[in-house]
């Protein structure tokens, strides 16, 4: 049983494959969504819609057994494959967006993962590929560092995830990574103009969730993976941006918030207080649920191990 505490929280969604959407590494298929609704309602769970969460979280009414569902990052797929899903059980949701896209912008993070899944056969061949470019200019064995410890609360990520993203975030920088993914798109004859399409939702469609009685709410601008390395200044213009630009499609006032990649320092509460957010969610299970800005979450990886714990004992 999910460790028989019941504990609220938001449930954590990122990629879904199906019509016109490659299938993923942790990417979920319509009836994988509709599987874990089911699980969660047989845990004693009760998912509640995002403006009930948010009112009842504003108002210190959140019972233990509530959950909400949530979406990262404005992707198509999402609002492809599991809005539909949500539309059918009158369910709604927190969408959190990030907003260069809109803008016109393609965001790498994302054109870099697109890119990963369409032109490798496995993200193994991927974190190969990518080991062996970077090892002409860095010797990475020089690093006194144990992979298997980087990013201990996400035990879905296996080795190489971990090492990777130490080497993206610890070791290149974003600049340098993206002097050496750039380099792999060309490798490859990855255009990332070709699929914008597919990657990120329109303008339309975030007014649409909006106005179906969904929550929509920040997430940065540019979708920074270390912002907690960012000045009070940088967070705030980031988080501002993206504010601006929700509230011009929606019509309404932006009161909620996840943080890109968890990473958040001293100054985000301050900054958030600034902006008017009521609700704030981490991207992990590990605080626990005391500040409104700071709720957990429960990413849909662990909940599909749980799940397959769970039908095998």
């Amino acid at each position: 049983n999910m460790e028989n505490i019941l504990k609220a929280h938001g449930i954590m969604f990122h990629h879904f494959h199906g019509k016109n959407h490659i299938e993923c590494q942790g990417s979920l298929s319509a009836e994988k969504l509709e599987e874990i609704l089911e699980f969660y309602k047989e845990q004693g769970y009760r998912i509640i819609s995002a403006e009930e969460f948010q009112d009842k979280c504003i108002h210190n009414k959140i019972k233990e057994n509530e959950v909400v569902l949530t979406f990262d990052d404005a992707l198509k797929c999402q609002y492809d494959i599991a809005y539909p899903v949500l539309q059918q059980r009158g369910l709604t949701a927190y969408w959190f967006i990030y907003t260069s896209p809109i803008c016109g912008v393609l965001e790498k993070l994302e054109v870099y993962h697109h890119f990963r899944f369409s032109k490798f056969r496995s993200v193994e061949e991927f974190y190969s590929a990518f080991f062996e470019l970077i090892s002409e200019d860095i010797d990475i064995t020089k690093y006194d560092v144990d992979f298997s410890k980087y990013l201990p609360n996400s035990p879905f990520y296996t080795f190489n995830d971990r090492k990777f993203r130490y080497i993206r975030d610890q070791i290149l920088g974003e600049e340098k990574f993206h002097v050496y993914m750039d380099q792999m798109l060309r490798n490859y004859n990855y255009d990332p103009e070709k699929y914008k399409d597919v990657l990120w939702m329109k303008r339309e469609e975030i007014k649409v969730l909006s106005e179906t009685g969904n929550v929509i709410g920040l997430h940065s601008h540019t979708h920074p993976t270390k912002m907690a390395s960012y000045t009070k200044e940088e967070q705030l213009q980031e988080y501002a941006l993206c504010k601006k630009y929700l509230e011009e499609i929606t019509g309404t006032a932006i009161e909620a918030v996840s943080y890109p990649c968890n990473s958040y320092n001293e100054d985000t509460e301050g900054i958030m207080n600034m902006l008017g957010i009521q609700i704030g969610f981490c991207a992990d299970m590990s605080k626990p649920f005391e500040n409104k800005l700071f709720i957990p979450r429960e990413d849909s990886a662990n909940i599909i191990r749980k799940m397959k714990e769970y039908t095998q004992n």
